[in-house]
Order: structure tokens, then sequence, then C-alpha cells
């Protein structure tokens, strides 16, 4: 596919060089620039081992009149995270000299609806990628003049090597065919539907799963004045061949619908989003991130929970399960005043069923139990129900001083079907404190604290309670730099790395509006990071860093 692709890259470049040979030619170019220097030591399974990573990642565009070529020139030797690469890594080629009219071949990323059949992207800093090598069209057109008919219609297709960002020599390999349509008869309204075909390759140890699916959509929006509402509903129908590790071929169907409906108004805005995720419901004991029927790569639907930006909160996200869960989020935004802000949020999730062991025996059996009203979450242990409330609020109280604060309350059960009483259990209680003062023109200071209370009911008890704090204060000069130097305490006598503290320095300098320097020294403590549902674990690293970004 991609020796196909570099072939129609060639073409097009001939005939759009051609074509403006006659025409004087419009040149833009571009390029973006990240390198990253990372020495130091990383901790993993309890010991240091040197680490060192040596990545320039330089994205060039270059565009005349309404063609734009664009290539990535990328050296990971080592990388960070993930696997070493030299070489162009992304190309593509786009005509975008049509308002009806787009057309791009290469390398691209894409999302349709809210994501439930089709939302590829990247993050990096988790070794996630599911961008596409193909092909993609989109056509627009309106229809009429005095009341407009929006239609939008787009086939996309192309091959997606996605490498598991927990085991990077693990690759799964799709083909992935797309076709969306949507259509605005009215202003305030627009729906439409999407039709993804796939074939796949997923690995599990030494056995590759041949897999086709067929993921069907339907979605709409309807924009009112004060109301936005959004639905969507998606159906996932897999087939796989028989091999040795199922040894019969399975058929296997899911589904998931999504909805939100938001009021807004000056001063007030208020959101509900509901999820119900079923793309792969199956017993405990065969959940797998390896199982060929669990929800693809490719598929990114919202995680429908609050996104944290606090330190201590984004350590202790919660995962969703977009093959089993249900729930949502309530969200209010209220400003009494020009300057004072709250946000209050709450959300729950759980599965859908729990689980009884209907074998006699020594053997273990699920057998899903009746639930009437599965549609709406637990919050029976057994169901492994997430729940969290928070506040907060900003407070400017003066041209120099602004105030922000929080409160948080986190609860989760990870479920042991097979031993009850080793089920974890975790209550969180986060405190911060964000105080920012203008000292001259210019000038800012600004101070960080959030503490945070732990209840792990899993440990035996006199490890249970604990509390973390993080500290962090810096100085910044507008647009020129900022130092910041940042502290972490842990009271928790079984931190895997064994240390109670952790400290790091950091400058940031702007060189000039297109150069930034960023370096960094000390004791990070790691843990887990998340991004739209994707989330690994991050090693605590100490050592020295060094980011130079540059626009040209």
């Amino acid at each position: 596919m991609r020796l196909n692709i570099s072939i129609l890259l060639l073409f097009l470049f001939y005939f759009y060089s051609n074509a403006y040979s006659q025409i004087s030619p419009n040149i833009k170019a571009s390029l973006n620039n990240i390198f990253r220097y990372g020495n130091g030591k990383e901790t993993f399974n309890g010991k240091d081992n040197a680490k060192e990573y040596f990545e320039n990642i330089g994205d060039a565009r270059f565009q005349v009149n309404d063609i734009i070529f664009g290539m990535r020139y990328e050296i990971s030797d080592p990388i960070e995270y993930g696997s070493d690469f030299k070489g162009i890594r992304k190309r593509f080629v786009e005509y975008k000299g049509s308002d009806i009219l787009n057309v791009r071949a290469g390398d691209f990323w894409e999302v349709i609806g809210r994501g439930l059949t089709l939302n590829t992207f990247e993050q990096r800093q988790l070794f996630f990628d599911t961008g596409i090598d193909g092909v993609r069209v989109i056509f627009k057109k309106n229809l009429g003049e005095k009341h407009p008919i929006k239609i939008k219609s787009e086939i996309l297709g192309g091959n997606i090597e996605y490498r598991d960002f927990l085991n990077p020599n693990r690759v799964e390999s799709y083909k992935v065919r797309d076709f969306n349509f949507e259509i605005s008869p009215f202003k305030f309204l627009n729906v439409g539907t999407n039709y993804v075909y796939a074939t796949g390759s997923i690995p599990s140890g030494n056995v590759v799963t041949e897999i086709k699916s067929y993921i069907p959509e339907l979605f709409a929006n309807i924009n009112l004045p004060n109301f936005q509402i959004y639905s969507s509903y998606a159906h996932k129908h897999t087939n796989t061949n028989a091999n040795v590790l199922y040894p019969f071929n399975l058929s296997a169907d899911g589904d998931a619908f999504y909805g939100s409906v938001s009021y807004t108004k000056p001063g007030l805005g208020i959101t509900f989003e509901y999820k119900n995720y079923r793309f792969d419901l199956t017993t405990p004991d065969n959940q797998s991130t390896e199982r060929p029927t669990k929800m693809l790569p490719f598929q990114n639907p919202p995680t429908a929970v609050k996104e944290h930006t606090t330190t201590l909160t984004s350590r202790t996200p919660h995962v969703v399960d977009f093959n089993d869960e249900v729930g949502g989020q309530l969200e209010i935004m209220w400003s009494p005043k020009d300057n004072l802000f709250f946000v209050l949020n709450g959300s729950i999730a759980s599965r859908h069923y729990s689980f009884s062991d209907i074998d006699t025996g020594s053997r273990v059996m699920f057998k899903a139990n009746d639930r009437k009203y599965n549609f709406i979450p637990s919050l029976d242990n057994a169901f492994s129900p997430y729940w969290e409330v928070s506040i907060e609020s900003e407070y400017n109280i003066s041209d120099k001083l602004f105030l922000k604060s929080g409160l948080y309350k986190q609860y989760g059960v990870l479920y042991n079907d097979i031993f009850p009483n080793g089920s974890d259990k975790k209550t969180l209680l986060t405190v911060p404190l964000e105080m920012r003062y203008t000292v001259k023109k210019d000038y800012t200071l600004k101070f960080l604290f959030e503490n945070q209370w732990a209840n792990y009911l899993l440990r035996i008890p006199d490890y249970q309670n604990f509390t973390n704090q993080f500290v962090a204060i810096s100085l910044s000069k507008s647009p020129d730099f900022s130092f910041t130097l940042s502290s972490e305490f842990t009271s928790d006598k079984l931190e895997p790395t064994g240390k109670s503290n952790w400290v790091e320095a950091e400058v940031s300098y702007n060189v000039n509006s297109s150069n930034v320097v960023i370096a960094s020294y000390g004791s990070e403590r790691g843990g887990l990071k998340c991004t739209s549902g994707i989330c690994r674990y991050v090693n605590p690293f100490n050592g020295f860093r060094l980011t130079i970004q540059s626009k040209f």
C-alpha cells in the first residue's frame, strides 16, 4: 500500500506541475521541528536503569498554489517510548483548491462524528498512533440559495499499523475502508451515517488472528440558540478465522450509544453526557487487550468523565473500558460575576453486569447475572463502579491577583470476580490551590499547592492510608522566559520506587517568536497518564531533559 501511495504522490506532483506550468506559482513553505534529548535513570520494577533518548521530528510543508506537499523526517535513536526509527515517517500530498472537493493521499488522521466508528490520532507522549496511510476524498456542496441544504460525503481507505504502546514489538495491522455521508436540511440540524469495513491481523503471543469487522453508525446533531443535542449509535460485527488459540470461527456483535445535551446562556452552562459502550461484552476470564473481538484501536468514543489538569488528580484517572461500560457525567459552569467562575462536575460509571461462577467443580465458569436496568450504572462493588464529584473555582481578586481552588472526591472499585475479598477499592480526596500574582508589568509569580488523601483498602491496615503533596513555584516574564521549581512528597510506605520525595527544576526560554528552549533537571515520580481514554504507565525518571521547538 505504501508503494502504491508513493506512486500516486509522484503522479499528482507530475500532473499538477504541468497544470500550473503556465500559471505564475504562489509558493509557501513552512517547517516545524522538535528536538528532544534526555539522559538519566529510569525506575523499572523497582530498579534504576540508565535511560537516554535522542529524538528529532521535523514536519515540512511546501505549497504550490492549491497543492500542499508534506513530509515528516524523524530520527529517534534511541526513542523515549517505542521502537527506534530513522527516515521519513509521514508524507502526503493534498489538494485544497476548491470549496467543494478536498483530496489527500498519503498519511492522515481522521475523526467522524464523536469517534464511535472512526477516530484516529497521534499522541506521541503515550507512543500512540493510529494514523492512516491511504487516500481520502471529501466532497461538500450547498444545494439551493435562500435556504441551502448542506451535504458532505467522504470516502477513505488505507492501512493502519498500530503498535501496542505497552509492548512496542506487538503490531496490529488493519486495512480500513470508510464511507461517510452527512446532510443538513435545516440550519439547526445535521444528520449523518458512517460505515467502516476493516480487515485486520491481531497477534496474541505467537498466534495471529485474522478478523473482518463491519461497523455502521448513525448520528444526529441539533444546534439551537441555547440547546445543543448530539446522539450517536454504532453497531460492530466481527468475524474471525479459526486458529490454534481460537479453534472455532468467532462471530461477535457489539454496539455503543453516546449522547450529550448542553444548555448555555450568559453566565451559565450545563452539559450532560451519557455513554453505553458494549463493543465486546464478555466474562471476566475472557477479557484481554489482545482479544480479536474487542473495540478496534481506530475507534475512540468520548470518555464521558472529567479530564483532569491538576498534577495529583491526573495520576489517578478512571481508565475507561470501551468494551463494557455504562455511565455519564454532568457538568455545570456558573459565573455569578465577571471575576468569579465555578465548575461543578459529577460522573459515574460501571460494568453492565455482575458475574457468578456456575461450575460446581474446580473449574471456573462465569455467567452474567440478569439485570433489567443494565442501561444505567450500578454502585454495587460487583460492577466495578467508579464515581467522582468535584468543584472548582476561579477568582480574579484584582488586576494583579488570581486564585483558583478545587475539591475532588474519587472512588473506584476493581472487582475481583474470583476472590471478591481481593477487590481493589480506592478513595481519594484532593484539594488543589493556585495563586498568580503580577509583580510588575510582564512579571508573574505563580504558586501551586495540592494535597491528596488516599485510602487503598486492598492493603493491610498499616498501609491503607497515606497522603501526597505537590508544590511548585514559578516566575515568568512574558513572553521571554519562565522558571519553575516543583517538589512532590508522599507518605506511602509502599511507593514502588522506595522514595518519599521528588524535586525538579525547569526553565523555558523563548529565543525569539519561532524558537523555544525548555530544559529540566531533577526527578519525576511517574505514574498513569491518559489522553482520550488511552492510558499508560510512565516510569519514574531522574535526570536531564532538553526540548527545542522551532518554527520556520
